[in-house]
């Protein structure tokens, strides 16, 4: 290094550090310094450099939080990827017969070893955006209420949080059916909301007790035109499936390996989309989602079909889980089970009636093969 590199400006921090240091504070000749000087500018430069990326390093290491852990649980912590703190509406599942909250990635299996175990909860406590006891407001299929997030734990390589909410919200947990909700960030908490679709509305006493006076024939008659009527609505909604994949074949995946491996699929859920009362998915797919064309509509009790423009970033393929209104605008929003090429998640895609189009809210329990 020449003694002339002393001009500010002209190298990073720590160079110009060394090399002011080296000037002694006086100008250097035009030709620079010569002889024996030099080399030791040289080691000099390199020795400090070296000294204060160490540095660096080590104040960048020595936060405050890691001060607060064990070495074991220090030694865990580069593993844990959480959320931004920023992020405010997350997605629940039921896994396990658990409502878990997904909050991060976990980069490191510690299932099998106790003392990982323990020492992963530790540094979760302590670096989560999320800490323990948070109020989260829910929306769910049965209206929305406040949960709270309690104790970390690894799912199938996400950091998660069980979520304690209401009895009939741990019995939809424990059920059969899959279970989706969306979580939002509460600073306070708020009264119980009902859904508004009547598919899901529980009959109030009134009509519990007009129920009790009905005869058995009566009640038997009901039950048949119950019956009568979903069986037709379910005859529309296949013809509707099948027009839609007849429509999809007309497009032919480009390559021959995938056309000799083109599968159809198809999924619906129950919900309150205006006038509609059932979302449908059909889609073709070839070589693990590598191409995929796939249709969404909403179909209603008269035969109408309104058909959804889908955005969901990066997944392609998509399969209906179950219908909520996320938002709290009475129209019911759709999560889904989504994929793409060696990966998928769990979305959650809001239903914009105006725009006729189905946009993602939220995105949670993402997995990936390598």
């Amino acid at each position: 290094m020449k003694l002339s590199d002393c001009a500010p400006a002209r190298h990073l921090l720590t160079v110009a550090l060394v090399a002011a240091a080296a000037c002694g504070g006086k100008s250097p000749a035009p030709g620079g310094a010569k002889g024996s000087g030099a080399p030791v500018v040289v080691a000099d430069s390199a020795t400090r450099q070296s000294a204060d990326s160490a540095a660096a390093m080590a104040a960048v290491r020595d936060t405050a939080a890691a001060r607060r852990l064990s070495p074991s649980a220090d030694s865990v912590a580069p593993y844990l990827v959480f959320i931004p703190r920023e992020e405010r509406v997350l997605v629940a599942a039921s896994r396990n017969k658990r409502l878990l909250l997904d909050v991060g990635r976990m980069d490191l299996d510690v299932r099998k070893d106790s003392t990982k175990l323990r020492a992963f909860r530790e540094a979760a406590q302590v670096l989560s955006p999320i800490p323990l006891r948070s109020i989260f407001h829910l929306q769910w299929a049965q209206g929305g209420e406040d949960v709270v997030a309690d104790s970390f734990a690894v799912y199938n390589g996400r950091i998660v949080m069980t979520l304690f909410g209401s009895p009939a919200l741990d019995t939809a947990a424990r059920g059969k059916a899959a279970l989706v909700a969306l979580a939002t960030r509460a600073d306070s908490a708020q009264p119980p909301v009902a859904t508004t679709c009547e598919l899901r509305v529980a009959p109030d006493s009134a009509t519990l007790a007009a129920q009790l006076l009905l005869t058995p024939a009566e009640r038997k008659a009901q039950g048949m035109a119950r019956k009568s009527a979903d069986s037709s609505f379910d005859a529309r909604v296949l013809i509707v499936r099948d027009s839609l994949e007849l429509d999809l074949r007309k497009e032919r995946a480009p390559f021959e390996r995938l056309q000799r491996r083109i599968k159809v699929g198809s999924t619906q859920a129950r919900g309150c989309f205006g006038v509609a009362r059932r979302a449908l998915v059909v889609s073709l797919r070839a070589g693990d989602a590598e191409w995929v064309r796939e249709r969404l509509v909403l179909v209603a009790p008269d035969g109408a079909v309104t058909a959804l423009r889908m955005n969901d970033l990066r997944f392609r393929a998509h399969e209906l889980i179950t219908a909520f209104d996320a938002d709290g605008d009475g129209v019911d929003d759709i999560a889904t089970r989504a994929t793409t090429e060696r990966a998928g998640g769990t979305t959650v895609l809001r239903i914009d009636l105006q725009k006729k189009r189905a946009d993602r809210m939220a995105g949670g329990f993402a997995w990936e093969l390598f």
